[in-house]
């Protein structure tokens, strides 16, 4: 019997679980674990630097847009171990205005070593809270966090 059914709940579905890796500090992953697991009941869990992926889980490197934070993309996902899953790769805006052009090209430069590229519009509203959790009240918030899950292929 699993520790699950002793408990009388369902396991997580084992596609569904991500680990969080920041590639810098400030690059908003603990906001992208809170948005992934709300509840914090799916397993999604953020990842120390240097701390071994949890089989049957898809990596997420979450980086700002500017170009110190997309350099800091290139080296990990560089450095990358063939033997973990490819990541996808989370671009979180960290101002109202274009992207940089270096950072615009460093995400062209990385599409082939992830799955997916997923971009957070700036939001306002993220300054203005105390913890990622609270974001998710404000209707901009929750808007760019269904936009998120979805696109990592999660129920909205």
């Amino acid at each position: 019997m699993s520790q699950y059914a002793a408990l009388g709940a369902e396991a997580p579905d084992l596609s569904r679980l991500f680990g969080i890796l920041a590639a810098h500090g400030g690059a908003g992953a603990s906001t992208v674990t809170r948005w992934l697991d709300p509840d914090g009941d799916t397993g999604t869990t953020e990842l120390a630097h240097g701390a071994h992926l949890p089989p049957h889980y898809t990596p997420v490197v979450v980086a700002r847009s500017t170009a110190f934070g997309m350099a800091s993309a290139v080296q990990l996902l560089g450095a990358w171990n063939p033997q973990v899953p490819r990541p996808y790769l989370v671009v979180v805006g960290d101002a109202p205005l274009r992207m940089p052009r270096a950072s615009a090209y460093r995400i062209r430069s990385v599409r082939p070593r992830v799955l997916g590229i997923v971009q957070v519009p700036y939001l306002v509203r993220l300054r203005e809270i105390d913890t990622p959790a609270a974001g998710l009240a404000h209707r901009d918030v929750q808007k760019a966090a269904r936009n998120l899950r979805r696109q990592l292929g999660l129920p909205h």
